[in-house]
């Protein structure tokens, strides 16, 4: 199929962005297009007007700023992938993103975009929320908006942004030293979208005892999910029993959906076995950092 018929107009800078989009309240942001695209060929997204920002410069940067990494909403996922500061401040992030698509995709999609789209088993979704981040919103009229990413998203392909507003950067916390930290996702193929994902990152004492933990589930549920197991934290060295208490807890508590890539009970399944496997990969991680 062919997209509904659309006007096209290229923002040269954010303050233009901003005007354009002031004045369009049905436009719909062009960067990577990975997602947007596709979905407008099947006609489940119409826009009258795409505003492409590739020439919008200030969205697209990596820097650090006292605690934490600010990444423009225009980095390309192989930006994140290369970024020395990001493999050095914030591994999970970089280990994540190398599982996104296929090469293509990682040289064209962007982070911004995808946590816009919000695809509740989307890579950088997951490890953002695992991470703490927040994301920055900007109006037309310069206000800005500082959310939560966990608050962000709020259905599968919605999320907290108004018509007039632009996801200019992601906040992440860095996360302190000697910390530890794994992801893993299953699907049926390499590339292919995930039938659920999972990502850790933690803390471990002189003891052996986990001093800090987050975890984040992806295709669990309608969004990214954190998952509190607080219940391994301060309670001595990880085991493989206290583990799979966790694990019970953990399943008794969530009801995965069946969707087009696999049914709900298999997603539990998969559940279970990707929060010990995480969970044990950061932990070794983190006591032998």
């Amino acid at each position: 199929m062919k997209p509904c018929a659309f006007s096209y107009v290229k923002a040269s800078s954010l303050d233009n962005l901003l005007a354009i989009l002031s004045d369009n309240s049905d436009a719909k942001i062009l960067a990577g297009g990975q997602s947007l695209v596709p979905m407008m060929n099947m006609r489940l997204a119409r826009p009258e007007m795409l505003i492409d920002i590739n020439d919008v410069t200030e969205l697209r940067f990596i820097t650090e700023e006292q605690d934490h990494i600010r990444v423009g909403a225009l980095t390309r996922y192989n930006e994140i992938i290369e970024s020395d500061l990001i493999k050095a401040k914030i591994p999970l992030l970089s280990d994540v993103t190398e599982y996104i698509g296929y090469i293509a995709i990682r040289n064209r999609g962007t982070i911004g975009g995808s946590l816009v789209h919000n695809d509740p088993s989307a890579e950088i979704g997951v490890a953002l929320v695992c991470l703490g981040a927040e994301v920055v919103l900007v109006n037309s009229d310069a206000e800005e908006r500082v959310v939560p990413l966990d608050q962000f998203f709020i259905t599968t392909y919605l999320t907290d942004i108004a018509p007039d507003e632009i996801l200019r950067e992601i906040r992440i916390p860095i996360p302190a030293a000697h910390s530890g930290h794994a992801f893993k996702e299953v699907s049926r193929r390499v590339g292919d979208f995930a039938m659920a994902n999972a990502a850790a990152l933690m803390q471990v004492g002189t003891g052996g005892e986990i001093t800090s933990l987050s975890f984040s589930f992806g295709g669990i549920g309608d969004v990214p999910m954190q998952i509190d197991l607080n219940a391994l934290v301060d309670n001595g060295p990880l085991v493989e029993e206290k583990l799979d208490q966790a694990v019970t807890k953990v399943l008794r508590e969530i009801d995965p959906e069946s969707d087009n890539v696999a049914s709900g009970d298999y997603k539990k399944q998969l559940a279970g076995v990707l929060l010990k496997q995480v969970v044990s990969e950061a932990y070794d991680r983190a006591t032998n950092s």
